[in-house]
């Protein structure tokens, strides 16, 4: 049986079309169910998926998603775990290539999935920003725990998710799965779309500052990746633009920040899109937003464990 869990929170905008397109991918081919996990929405989310005849569990209050994700992997029933984030929708392609995924799945330890799909009728935030990277998966070395497929017996091999981290937790299952011996598998065949990516400026910086809270947190993941690292550096430069000056009096060390958020912008946008094209300067700019939303993300970070600490103390 194959188990597609869903943890959703307010998702009523989207929720409908995620169940539905499960359901006529898979309805009269596999044996399957429905579960979703409802994280406390305060919208109509649950409703209209009991209405649609799927399992519906509500939690209390609000739980990290991967505590929602591990809640419905425990009353499901699947020898296959299939997990469909609330505002991801399956490709009506998605049937067509998931059988051997599948026999790979149950023979051999393997995390499968794929980066999400940008929709067409997505803003230009998300086709100037997510595009390239859908475009590039095959560099992409994490399965979203928003399109994941894996066994039941790797799932419970691995640990299941950690449900202390708040954002960032596949990129750590994955991390985990790799170390008892599994085989992480982006699979640009298997399409599913993603409806909640930024459609604005504003959604977009409070999206990347909230996501970049998996980077800092534990501290040793600053050296996971270069993200980190960059954000450091540039908020670095953004202090020594406003202190040196007044410390030398040369206004011109005033430079030094948009100096350095400008060139690794322009650094990340080349890579990003891989050379020059028309949208280069809005990737530039999404790269240079990105970057300062996660120095916000730093900065929460460490004002959430100062204040624990002294709440601890306390």
């Amino acid at each position: 049986m194959l188990s597609f869990i869903i943890p959703a929170y307010n998702e009523e905008q989207f929720i409908k079309r995620s169940i539905q397109s499960i359901q006529s991918n898979v309805e009269g081919i596999y044996d399957y169910e429905i579960i979703v996990v409802d994280n406390a929405s305060t919208d109509n989310t649950a409703n209209i998926a009991r209405e649609l005849g799927v399992a519906v569990i509500s939690t209390p209050h609000k739980f990290t998603i991967s505590a929602v994700r591990n809640t419905g992997v425990e009353i499901s029933q699947g020898d296959i775990l299939i997990f469909i984030d609330g505002d991801v929708y399956l490709h009506d392609s998605w049937i067509d290539h998931v059988p051997p995924v599948l026999e790979q799945i149950k023979s051999s330890s393997v995390v499968a999935g794929s980066v999400y799909a940008v929709d067409p009728d997505a803003s230009w935030v998300a086709k100037a920003w997510f595009q390239p990277w859908y475009q590039k998966q095959e560099q992409v070395t994490f399965i979203n725990g928003g399109h994941m497929l894996l066994s039941r017996e790797l799932f419970q091999q691995i640990g299941g998710f950690d449900v202390s981290f708040e954002t960032g937790e596949d990129y750590e299952f994955c991390e985990r799965a790799r170390s008892v011996g599994a085989v992480v598998a982006n699979l640009e065949s298997l399409i599913a779309v993603h409806l909640g990516y930024p459609n604005s400026l504003k959604h977009f910086f409070r999206r990347e500052r909230w996501h970049g809270k998996g980077n800092f947190s534990p501290c040793m993941r600053i050296f996971a990746s270069r993200i980190p690292i960059i954000t450091l550096l540039i908020l670095i430069s953004l202090v020594f633009s406003l202190v040196a000056p007044l410390i030398t009096g040369n206004v011109f060390l005033l430079l030094t920040y948009p100096l350095f958020a400008g060139m690794f912008s322009a650094a990340t946008a080349f890579k990003w899109i891989g050379g020059i094209s028309p949208n280069f300067l809005q990737c530039m700019f999404l790269a240079w937003l990105y970057f300062t939303a996660r120095g916000f993300s730093f900065l929460d970070v460490v004002k959430d464990s100062f204040f624990g600490a002294i709440k601890v103390k306390v």
